[in-house]
């Protein structure tokens, strides 16, 4: 298992702030892809205002800032859903 993919395990449930912007999302799920290198994340967040597909820099506190790549998947009864894909 990579570094990059256990951070996140550990963090599902958390809550990562948006830098430069009062929104954040939280990390909802973690989940192998069919490409066995990689894995993808997805994040709540609010109903509005909906992110467009953009690399974005989320901080929590302890933590390094990390930049990533999210992509609206949809919404749901709490807000949008957003998905962002790494490889390994």
């Amino acid at each position: 298992m990579s570094t990059v993919v256990s951070y996140f395990q550990a963090r599902l449930g958390a809550e990562f702030l948006i830098a430069g912007s009062a929104l954040s999302l939280v990390l909802t799920e973690v989940q192998p892809t069919a490409n066995p290198c990689a894995f993808a994340l997805t994040f709540q967040g609010p109903a509005t205002p909906e992110l467009e597909q953009q690399t974005i820099i989320l901080e929590r506190n302890g933590d390094d800032a990390i930049a990533i790549f999210i992509v609206p998947a949809g919404c749901n009864s709490a807000g949008m859903l957003y998905h962002a894909v790494f490889n390994n």
